[in-house]
């Protein structure tokens, strides 16, 4: 977010769409033909924008006749929205991957992903393996071959004995393997992110839902949620078969001492030379194997006017006013429609303690 100077005659509150395509500014030239736009930020997904168009002039189907992989960069400015001033949003960079024409009227739907579609990490199919890895040296080697900027957030940095990619793509390797390391994959304007939400839940509340929602919901699930994780592992080196069980203080929503255990075999290699370092080591993959599997107990829906601060998919909030549903949230997706500037936010409770 960016706060920039207020000139004189910016005095009316209005939102607007900065474009940039192909490093050219189009936002003049395109403003009053603007249908809609919609941008989609999730947590664990690459990001996505749709921008409608009318084409009055045929330009679309002409001299402007876009190319899947054109880029576009896009910014919202927000002109004396709740305060004097202009605040700066940065959607980020985008690349084309689907164009569609209707009419009449002439109408053009250009929709956009946060990564190259030329980029192979989604596409490409590669047979390969690595010996004595950790996964932050697996995403360093795909992101290097990707070109994009690795950024990595987490302090579980798992080892393995060896990893085999077999006809997958590097994309769905590493949401593979980061899934069972407890770490998130987001791919967002040519960047490769890996982080833990453990640690971003940890965080103090960037921001407080509590009015102006327009609706919401609540869902408590028991599905697939457990007060511990038993982790069972044969250990060759020392003969014998090694279990520890990792337990939460209370599952969300439950009451007290109701137990529920999740049971995993673990037949990976275990680093560590003495049976304690072993321990420790299968106790932080039952650790994450349970957040997995109950970070979703409690969720929450909720459709809010937009707002001058923006806000992100992994941003910790708070939600106040409703009773026991009161807490810490990460938002787990956020979608902005520009027509009306709202946001359509989906959110989970915050796990503590683990």
């Amino acid at each position: 977010m960016k706060i920039l100077p207020l000139g004189e005659d910016d005095i009316a509150r209005r939102g607007s769409l900065v474009i940039l395509y192909e490093g050219k500014d189009i936002s003049k030239d395109i403003a009053d033909s603007i249908i809609n736009c919609v941008y989609r930020d999730s947590i664990n997904e690459f990001d996505t924008i749709d921008l409608t168009l009318e084409d009055k002039k045929g330009l679309w189907m002409g001299c402007w006749f876009p190319q899947r992989g054109d880029k576009i960069q896009i910014k919202y400015k927000l002109t004396n929205w709740e305060e004097k001033g202009i605040v700066e949003h940065n959607l980020g960079t985008f690349y084309i991957d689907n164009i569609d024409y209707s009419g009449p009227p002439s109408i053009v739907s250009l929709k956009g992903i946060s990564v190259d579609i030329v980029s192979n990490i989604m596409d490409e199919k590669k047979c390969r393996s690595w010996e004595d890895v950790t996964i932050k040296k697996i995403a360093e080697d795909i992101a290097k071959n990707s070109n994009l900027k690795l950024i990595t957030d987490f302090k579980f940095n798992r080892i393995y004995k060896r990893v085999e990619q077999k006809l997958e793509s590097d994309y769905t390797l590493l949401k593979r393997l980061c899934r069972e390391a407890g770490i998130t994959v987001k791919l967002y304007s040519d960047k490769l992110i890996l982080f833990e939400e453990s640690l971003y839940e940890a965080k103090n509340p960037c921001f407080k839902f509590s009015n102006k929602i327009e609706n919401y919901s609540f869902s408590m699930d028991d599905a697939d949620t457990y007060s511990g994780c038993k982790i069972s592992y044969y250990d060759y080196v020392l003969d014998k078969k090694i279990e520890h069980t990792f337990y939460t203080k209370q599952r969300p929503g439950y009451k007290k001492n109701t137990q529920r255990l999740l049971f995993m075999n673990y037949d990976a290699s275990v680093p560590g030379k003495t049976q304690q370092e072993k321990k420790e080591y299968l106790l932080k993959i039952a650790q994450r194997e349970l957040r997995e599997k109950n970070k979703t107990g409690i969720t929450c829906s909720l459709t809010i006017i937009g707002t001058v601060q923006q806000l992100s998919a992994s941003d910790i909030v708070e939600i106040d006013a409703f009773g026991r549903f009161n807490g810490k949230y990460i938002i787990t997706e956020i979608t902005t429609d520009y027509s009306d500037y709202s946001h359509s936010v989906n959110l989970r409770k915050c796990l503590e303690g683990y």
